[in-house]
């Protein structure tokens, strides 16, 4: 059962569903903003749940901004006791499309992901000129966590691509792939970790979020 915070934003998913993305594409774009390096101000990654922000009903604005803070906090708690980041009904099966909760998930991960690549350069900048024979390693395994996310986010372009490249085998491995999410979601919370102590007042921002 979805927690009360959750809740509320599936609501006003289904009453706004032209100017919010869905639910679970908000999920995971939370998770990707609360792992971010450095988080940015609410101001700034709450416009990115809206599909046109130019474009919101006045009487939007106030619940939607109580729900995604709630729920923000909330991903923030879960990622300090290192709870599971992928919500219950995010699991794979044969046949999956982009309308699936995974799908949708990784998507909201990626967009989050994409407004912060920024923050991620600044960061992995930063590790270079300190700790240069870590930064290659971390930008390796950054890469390929992307990669991952992106054959579960759109997963007929993955098989599509795989096949292209004369990997027909793709789909076959897809299952096993799938779950080395969950280890591969903790890996890019702990490399956003690593990469934040290169920035100053990180653990200020993080506990004031709390």
């Amino acid at each position: 059962m979805l927690s009360e915070h959750w809740q509320k934003l599936e609501a006003l998913c289904h009453q706004y569903p032209q100017q919010l993305r869905s639910l679970h594409e908000i999920q995971g774009l939370i998770f990707a903003v609360a792992a971010a390096p450095e988080i940015p101000s609410p101001q700034l990654w709450m416009g990115w749940v809206l599909i046109s922000p130019e474009e919101v009903e006045e009487n939007l604005a106030e619940p939607l901004s109580q729900a995604l803070m709630d729920s923000f906090k909330a991903q923030l708690v879960a990622m300090r006791d290192q709870e599971p980041a992928l919500p219950r009904t995010c699991d794979y099966h044969g046949g999956i499309t982009m309308e699936d909760p995974l799908s949708q998930w990784m998507s909201g991960c990626l967009l989050g992901h994409q407004h912060l690549q920024n923050v991620w350069r600044k960061a992995w900048e930063k590790m270079q000129q300190a700790t240069p024979e870590e930064a290659p390693q971390t930008a390796k395994d950054l890469t390929h966590l992307l990669r991952l996310f992106s054959t579960f986010a759109n997963i007929p372009l993955a098989l599509e691509q795989a096949r292209e490249r004369g990997q027909s085998d793709l789909e076959g491995q897809l299952p096993l792939i799938a779950q080395t999410l969950p280890r591969a979601l903790k890996q890019y919370v702990d490399l956003a970790g690593d990469l934040a102590a290169f920035l100053p007042n990180q653990f200020e921002t993080f506990t004031s979020g709390k």
